[in-house]
């Protein structure tokens, strides 16, 4: 259980981070420049796509379907994904 936890906090942390992801993210209209004029639904979805802890969580439990994991697994990515900012 420790891996997967800690296997999916990477993952939630790598789909904040990686450029790929981002470039995909921009293209499908989540740009940050443009919050201003998004309603308030977009806004919402570019909130959650926009936040480690979140997204993770959404991730695995859509994936393992295990509250617990998911609880677990988008604390630890947000706590990467600050670790990853400072570096």
């Amino acid at each position: 259980m420790i891996e997967s936890i800690v296997f999916w906090s990477c993952i939630g942390v790598l789909l904040q981070c990686a450029e790929p992801v981002i470039w995909i993210k921009r293209d499908i209209g989540f740009k940050d420049e443009e919050y201003d004029q998004m309603t308030k639904r977009m806004r919402t979805l570019h909130r959650l796509l926009s936040c480690a802890m979140c997204l993770t969580f959404w991730v695995v439990l859509l994936v393992t379907w295990n509250p617990v994991i998911s609880v677990i697994s988008s604390v630890g990515a947000d706590i990467l994904h600050k670790i990853v900012l400072r570096l």
